[in-house]
């Protein structure tokens, strides 16, 4: 697959959809290392990568039992927690920012968003699926993943295998790109 197909064919799975076999070592290795050629301004490297597998997804489904289970109906919880346990793996992106350096801090966490988007193209790239979602980083979740205060977690990639393909309907660039020139100022894209 070449790099412009990768990045016009990607799209998310929902969790459901996504099925073991998820990467193996090898193919886990590729796509943390091209996570880590993102941009960066001033090569922090202000993100840090936690895999969860096996035993860890369970566990990890049984916690957000527990955090979720006085602000979700019991019907919803318990569909949720099903979804996350049968996910084959999970890496969560969190920032591990420094705080006291010229870049800025948005910087350092857009920068770990690129990680995430990456990390989605290279799974897909390889033949994988998944999807990014986010948790609020709580005492809870910064005490199980050993994160600062400052740090949060800027994506939870789900990934396995599509149980079932499709492509995703894209809507057009231009309903969303304006041109700046100095004689008309901002005015709609027009396509050739």
């Amino acid at each position: 697959m070449d790099a412009i197909d990768t990045l016009m064919s990607r799209r998310s799975y929902a969790r459901g959809n996504l099925a073991a076999p998820a990467p193996d070592k090898a193919q886990i290795e590729t796509i943390l290392q091209a996570a880590m050629t993102v941009p960066d301004h001033g090569n922090l490297k202000p993100w840090r990568f936690i895999l969860v597998q096996g035993q860890g997804i369970q566990d990890l489904s049984m916690l957000v039992k527990e955090k979720y289970s006085t602000s979700m109906s019991k019907e919803h919880l318990d569909a949720f927690v099903e979804e996350i346990a049968a996910v084959p793996m999970m890496i969560f992106v969190c920032s591990n920012l420094t705080l006291e350096h010229h870049v800025p801090v948005l910087d350092q966490q857009l920068s770990g968003a690129a990680a995430c988007e990456h990390i989605l193209l290279a799974a897909h790239a390889l033949g994988f699926a998944g999807i990014w979602h986010t948790l609020e980083s709580d005492d809870a979740l910064r005490y199980l993943l050993n994160l600062k205060e400052k740090d949060e977690v800027l994506g939870v990639l789900s990934i396995g295998t599509p149980k079932k393909t499709s492509r995703a309907k894209r809507q057009a660039f231009s309903d969303f790109t304006q041109t700046w020139d100095s004689e008309n100022g901002l005015t709609a894209w027009k396509r050739v």
